[in-house]
């Protein structure tokens, strides 16, 4: 039965054609939104690692980052001169907004000088990784600001008529996607108070505990000596839990739009296969009358249908990398060059997509082409 399919198929090659096509641009948008959704977890993750070893004193439900925080410098102040607390590896934060074309996309991010491995961690950098002995206005940015402001190392930009002289640039870190460090501007704490206007205020602590103290001591710790309903401590795990949050939504709408395409290609393929049936009602009806099986029959029409869903399939999935390069090269996040690989679990993923839309776009035809009776389908014109 699979040569006479190949055979029907290839007799056929226009409408074969038209519908291997609209087939490999279903699993094409699968695959991309797929793409999409793996790199989003990939950098969420890569963001809450950021934090990994160490904690978060913020505002209690301001979540993750604490852009909503605002904590007494004081109140910092004494986090931070606790015992517990490795003062090397730890520093109070502040986050603003710094627009970018009109546009608030951008982490300004204010450290205590000395202690930018607080944020930055082992980062690969192009410059210097201090902010120590510089000027006012040295920034260390992380490769999406770098881009969006468009300067390099040794540069200035200019926002709202404040200069900013670039010592450094982090490495990206994001996948496809971009990270909280990719989108940030790094500069000496009382520098972004004084632009933010907050005098006297910081967004959070960002802690590492001293050797010899757990994470849960040092948790435990913070939480016995500051009221909880007005200070929270976040770990790495929260920070997740506060990212995946955020982009519920999104995952969401990208599930839907995976459904329709799925909706869309299994009809596509369901219509033809049933114009198919139409078509062959007569050839049907001789095999039948020669002794050919409904169950022959039926896997006929089965094998038709696969047939379309695996050649559109591998053509989609071997143009799922080029298209997805070219689509994070235009939203301004990579350079062409087609360096991606598709994940394992995307892979997979496509691979049932394509054995499902195969098998559910044929059920109906298939069951259509059992019910035609052998004599009605030789007086069928």
């Amino acid at each position: 039965m699979l040569d006479i399919a190949f055979k029907d198929l290839t007799s056929k090659k226009g409408r074969t054609s038209m519908v291997i096509v609209g087939v490999m641009t279903c699993v094409l948008l699968i695959g991309v939104i797929s793409f999409l959704t793996y790199e989003i977890d990939e950098t969420i993750q890569i963001d809450a690692n950021s934090i990994a070893g160490k904690l978060v004193f913020e505002t209690n439900g301001t979540g993750y980052p604490p852009s909503g925080s605002n904590i007494p410098e004081n109140v910092s102040n004494q986090v931070l001169s606790n015992s517990i607390v490795n003062n090397d590896k730890s520093s109070a934060i502040i986050l603003a907004a710094l627009p970018h074309n009109n546009t608030v996309n951008t982490f300004l991010l204010g450290v205590t000088p000395g202690s930018e491995q607080a944020f930055i961690n082992s980062t690969t950098i192009n410059g210097t990784d201090s902010l120590v002995g510089q000027s006012n206005n040295s920034v260390i940015l992380g490769y999406q600001a770098a881009k969006d402001y468009n300067v390099t190392v040794g540069g200035t930009f200019t926002v709202k008529n404040q200069q900013f002289n670039v010592i450094g640039i982090l490495a990206k870190q994001g996948i496809g996607t971009t990270s909280i460090q990719d989108e940030s501007v790094i500069a000496a704490l009382p520098f972004v108070q004084e632009i933010a206007q907050r005098p006297g205020l910081v967004t959070a602590d960002i802690i590492t505990p001293n050797n010899g103290v757990s994470l849960q001591d040092a948790q435990n710790t913070l939480e016995n000596n500051y009221d909880n309903n007005t200070y929270t401590v976040y770990t790495q795990k929260d920070a997740l839990q506060s990212l995946n949050s955020t982009q519920s939504g999104t995952y969401l709408f990208l599930d839907m739009v995976i459904a329709m395409v799925f909706l869309v290609s299994a009809i596509l393929i369901m219509v033809v296969m049933m114009m198919t049936v139409k078509e062959k009602t007569r050839e049907i009806g001789t095999m039948r009358a020669l002794g050919t099986s409904k169950r022959r029959i039926l896997s006929l029409i089965f094998y038709e249908s696969l047939i379309i869903s695996v050649i559109g399939g591998i053509l989609g999935i071997i143009l799922i990398i080029p298209l997805y390069d070219l689509f994070i090269y235009v939203a301004g996040n990579g350079q062409l060059g087609f360096i991606y690989s598709v994940p394992i679990p995307i892979l997979l993923r496509i691979i049932i997509v394509v054995l499902l839309i195969g098998t559910l776009s044929g059920l109906i035809p298939a069951y259509l082409a059992t019910r035609i009776s052998p004599i009605e389908a030789l007086r069928y014109e």
